[in-house]
């Protein structure tokens, strides 16, 4: 199964999470402000990652999801980062790409101010467990 993190960060949380994920798999990263929705095409798992703003997924995340080419079940992971409350910023964003025809089959948040990558251990390693079923 080929898989890659696709993230977008607005303090350096959710960057930091995306590049745990990424180092711990062995897997590229691509940093959606920069990246094509295109790139999805290359991947049969998604592990795409947003901070938390205003109790929703931030907005760069949602138009990146709009542009993604539409899929057949492809499978994603959910993962986001909040300060206070996570709202329902992973629902939203699930029921977004499954709109699109992806199916998540993991949903994380992790809440904190400064993480770093032992706040991450586990749920890498819930997202380990799930890759590998």
């Amino acid at each position: 199964m080929k898989a890659c993190v696709l993230y977008f960060s607005l303090t350096g949380n959710t960057k930091k999470f995306a590049e745990s994920i990424s180092d711990s798999l062995n897997i590229p990263v691509f940093d959606l402000a920069t990246s094509k929705p295109s790139i999805v095409e290359d991947y049969d798992v998604l592990i795409l990652g947003t901070p938390v703003h205003g109790l929703s997924p931030a907005k760069p995340v949602s138009s990146f999801i709009e542009k993604l080419p539409k899929a057949n079940d492809k499978k994603t992971i959910i993962f986001s980062t909040y300060a206070i409350r996570k709202g329902k910023a992973n629902m939203k964003l699930e029921n977004e790409l499954s709109n699109m025809g992806y199916r998540t089959i993991l949903n994380l948040s992790k809440r904190g101010f400064k993480l770093g990558e032992q706040d991450f251990a586990e749920s890498i390693e819930q997202i380990i467990t799930v890759l590998e079923q």
